[in-house]
């Protein structure tokens, strides 16, 4: 979900060492035996381990974009703040970031995100073709030709350095960005950017293809996926925005989440990988104060009926819509709404067995 020139409201280094993530990431193991990649070999049943590729062996993991209050810029507060409020920590902090490596924009992960990982968290890193500062736009096949080439090896050094798993997105939702070029530059300058970050030894980026999952862009989804070799989990953006949108229609969460899970299994597109909701979210009824609360209490059903996906993350942001009487896309702008979010984050499905939760 887009908001306004793109991100620039909601964005915001040198990595040190990330020794609080990596005991993490052993006590998801649990003290499991490990085949030659390090990956966990699970018995039938058994929970609590995470593969190289940060599948969960069961249930999914329960993650949050929030925004940072621009009076502080605190973009650690922006989540601890929420955490505080659902009673539990997120296994995900999604961030936005752009091309300028330079300051928290840029030069990621920053040292909020520093301090999340030492402390348990997964970041997603979803990396934009754009300066935010300015609004400028980049393109696609200026990135494959080579012209960010300092950017992409900057990165992809920092994101080595951090020596601990991450989520790495390349341009989300491809399809609407007509002024970075066409589906075929995208796949390009995706391989582009995969291909220099395979070169320079990271082998802890585990990348993540998100689109829009909307059926008017079904016909572009095969000319958009850059390949089983280069894309890790498979991501979109399901939504239920009822009256933001101008359209009375509520969906339930198995109705946001299923179209496009069912046209992935029926095309085929990223067979046998997991998937991930990288940006979830629901607006409220206006006639019923409750609905959004039942939304969310229903919500880990629907997980459990599409077991493909493994983590969900919420956007906890209006986006392209505008808060009014009638719309509000955040999770927490009441208190029905806040409960049902918390009783979701409780339940079993979404509660990775891992220490110091």
């Amino acid at each position: 979900m887009r908001a306004g020139p793109r991100r620039t409201a909601m964005v915001l280094g040198v990595v040190g060492a990330m020794l609080g993530l990596a005991a993490t990431m052993m006590s998801l193991r649990d003290a499991q035996p490990t085949g030659p990649a390090g990956a966990p070999r699970l018995g039938p049943g058994r929970c609590g381990g995470v593969s190289a590729k940060l599948v969960p062996s069961c249930g999914a993991w329960w993650g949050m974009y929030s925004r940072t209050d621009p009076a502080t810029w605190d973009h650690g507060r922006a989540i601890t703040d929420v955490e505080a409020q659902v009673g539990r920590r997120f296994d995900i902090v999604h961030r936005y970031h752009d091309f300028s490596n330079a300051g928290s924009n840029g030069a990621f992960p920053d040292a909020y995100q520093q301090r999340q990982m030492r402390e348990g968290r997964i970041m997603f890193f979803a990396w934009e073709t754009r300066i935010f500062s300015s609004g400028t736009v980049l393109t696609w096949r200026d990135v494959h030709s080579g012209r960010y080439d300092a950017t992409i090896d900057a990165v992809a050094e920092r994101i080595r350095a951090a020596g601990v798993p991450v989520f790495l997105g390349f341009d989300h939702e491809p399809e609407d960005e007509p002024a970075k070029g066409s589906d075929a530059d995208f796949v390009r300058a995706w391989r582009h950017v995969h291909d220099r970050f395979t070169a320079a030894g990271v082998g802890n980026a585990v990348w993540v293809w998100t689109v829009m999952g909307w059926s008017g862009h079904y016909h572009r989804y095969a000319g958009l996926y850059p390949g089983d070799r280069y894309v890790d989990w498979v991501a979109w953006d399901p939504y239920n925005f009822h009256a933001c949108t101008g359209n009375p229609t509520w969906k339930s969460p198995s109705e946001t989440i299923g179209p496009f899970y069912r046209w992935l299994d029926e095309h085929g597109i990223g067979a046998g990988k997991p998937r991930m909701l990288a940006e979830f979210g629901t607006n409220f009824d206006a006639g019923d104060p409750r609905a959004k609360r039942r939304w969310f209490e229903q919500f880990p059903a629907a997980l459990r009926a599409h077991p493909k996906v493994k983590a969900a993350i919420y956007f906890n942001s209006p986006g392209v819509t505008r808060t009014t009487s009638t719309c509000d896309m955040t999770m927490n702008h009441d208190a029905a709404a806040l409960a049902g979010f918390a009783a979701a984050g409780r339940d079993s499905y979404l509660r990775q067995p891992r220490k110091g939760r």
